[in-house]
């Protein structure tokens, strides 16, 4: 009769206890950390029925955020991409005995053994290599690439699902590890309703000129958000700015200024020396680090959002800038074009002279400004972080 009661109760039982490694969750973590914090905050809202572990840092904002009886916080004090988070990890997580771990990014530990789906980004990394990519010794980046590669390689081969951003990333990760097509699902990422027109307009009207003081911004002004990786392409871009203030520009606008909204980290350092270099320090403005409620507004009233990358794994800034009403210019990639459709002004990355050239193009033509919007406001439509979410506990639960 015990027997037989328990295997009814198993019938019976259709929650999962699913882990979530949310270490990376906030803003502070960029482009990953908006992914972990908006796919937990719209797992609150939709999912009452599993439970869940999240593994976080110490952060008492976390906690604080989190207040769902079938929701469960796990303080786990491991760095990222660390010996210790490989040896560690595996069993932290096999204590709370999760039917299935979702790890939002691709260190793995090599030693898990239990279920798991992992969200691929992109394969940056596999392609953007070499000295000019990190500030370590050379031994030591050759031997933390061989690593990530380890890793990586094993994430992937042994995930029950993968969830990438984008198609583009898809077929790369079926590309370079023959992984087969059924088993990596997209599921587009979102924009935060703070980048909202209304949201920005509110703000615009009130106090838009002392937030531009703020960041010691003068207009006209171009905006790059984003990091500075030398994927980024941002050097291109500055030239292309120094070619339309010394060159393009007419007598209605004498000088344009580039804004990079960035987290200081040694690439900004870097650039920062290099713009002294290029002798741009009149047509550059490093702004740092700007939170969103800032950001929307520095948004909306820049002439264009200008986004020089050569590879992307979703370019989640150029929604933003839709979302907030700022016409786009980027780079004529796969991935961007998979993302934007027709909502964007497409340039050859490589050539300072188009990105210069489709600047001037969307300030000088109203006409083209006024189709973008129109495009922009379908664009944006499709993407939505509840959308994202519900996806992502359809993996769930086919695994």
């Amino acid at each position: 009769m015990l027997i037989q009661a328990i295997r009814v109760s198993n019938e019976l039982r259709t929650f999962m206890k699913i882990g979530i490694d949310s270490r990376m969750y906030g803003l502070k973590h960029a482009g990953i950390g908006r992914y972990v914090m908006n796919l937990v905050e719209e797992l609150l809202k939709q999912d009452k029925e599993n439970e869940y572990v999240l593994f976080i840092n110490d952060d008492e904002s976390i906690k604080t955020q989190i207040s769902s009886s079938n929701f469960k916080t796990v303080v786990v004090e491991v760095p990222h991409y660390s010996l210790k988070e490989q040896l560690l990890m595996p069993g932290i997580v096999a204590r709370e005995k999760v039917d299935l771990m979702h790890f939002p990014h691709f260190n793995v530990p090599v030693f898990y053994q239990g279920k798991y789906v992992v969200t691929i980004h992109d394969l940056i990394k596999h392609a953007s290599k070499g000295m000019t990519t990190t500030t370590r010794s050379p031994l030591l980046y050759w031997l933390k690439f061989l690593g990530y590669k380890i890793v990586f390689r094993q994430a992937v081969r042994r995930a029950e699902k993968i969830i990438t951003p984008s198609q583009f990333v898809k077929n790369e990760v079926i590309k370079e590890y023959g992984v087969k097509p059924g088993k990596v699902v997209v599921t587009y990422e979102g924009v935060d309703d703070m980048f909202k027109v209304q949201s920005a307009k509110c703000k615009v009207t009130v106090q838009s000129s002392k937030l531009l003081k703020k960041y010691n911004i003068k207009k006209p002004y171009l905006l790059y958000v984003g990091s500075v990786y030398p994927h980024k392409n941002i050097e291109r871009l500055i030239e292309a700015v120094k070619l339309l203030n010394n060159k393009y520009l007419t007598s209605d606008i004498l000088h344009i200024t580039l804004v990079i909204v960035c987290a200081r980290n040694v690439f900004s350092e870097r650039l920062r020396n290099k713009v002294v270099q290029m002798e741009a320090q009149e047509f550059v403005n490093l702004a740092g680090f700007v939170p969103d409620e800032d950001l929307a507004v520095l948004y909306r009233q820049a002439e264009a959002f200008v986004f020089p990358t050569l590879s992307e794994g979703f370019g989640l800034p150029g929604l933003e800038a839709m979302e907030a009403g700022c016409p786009v210019i980027c780079s004529n990639i796969p991935v961007l074009r998979e993302v934007y459709g027709e909502a964007a002004v497409y340039f050859n990355p490589l050539d300072t002279k188009d990105i210069a050239k489709k600047i001037l193009e969307v300030m000088g033509q109203k006409d083209k400004r006024d189709n973008l919007r129109e495009e922009r406001e379908k664009q944006v439509r499709k993407y939505s972080w509840s959308k994202m979410a519900k996806e992502t506990l359809s993996v769930y639960q086919s695994v």
